[in-house]
């Protein structure tokens, strides 16, 4: 059993790699990863640190890129998302999960461009 996007008819198909909404079944375990960064490097660097910390914690919990359901994405630069959705396209390999993401002024660790947090579903 896995999770389900819901894609009505009646909405817009997403042009960008995610999902209108996840259906979990009941009984899943969940996984609440805090927002991931690292202030260090270019936003690609960047990128690739946050969301191979993602993978670490994700296999911790016995569960990979598939089990994620939702993604929430903080970057500070506008000139900087494509950078980062290289990145982000490459770990999800497909995978289009429930997904935000927001340009925001600045994050909590001074030279951070870019923080993510995952919720991941297993049965």
């Amino acid at each position: 059993m896995k999770s389900t996007a819901i894609e009505p008819a009646a909405l817009r198909n997403p042009s960008a790699p995610f999902s209108q909404a996840m259906l979990t079944p009941s009984g899943a375990s969940w996984l609440h990863v805090s927002g991931q960064l690292c202030p260090e490097g270019t936003c690609s660097e960047q990128a690739h640190r946050v969301w191979n910390n993602i993978l670490t914690l994700l296999k911790a919990a016995e569960m990979d890129i598939q089990h994620i359901t939702k993604l929430n994405q903080y970057v500070v630069s506008g000139t900087e998302i494509s950078n980062y959705t290289k990145v982000r396209n490459e770990f999800l390999a497909g995978h289009r999960p429930a997904n935000t993401l927001v340009l925001v002024p600045e994050l909590a660790a001074p030279g951070a461009l870019v923080e993510v947090e995952v919720i991941a579903a297993r049965f």
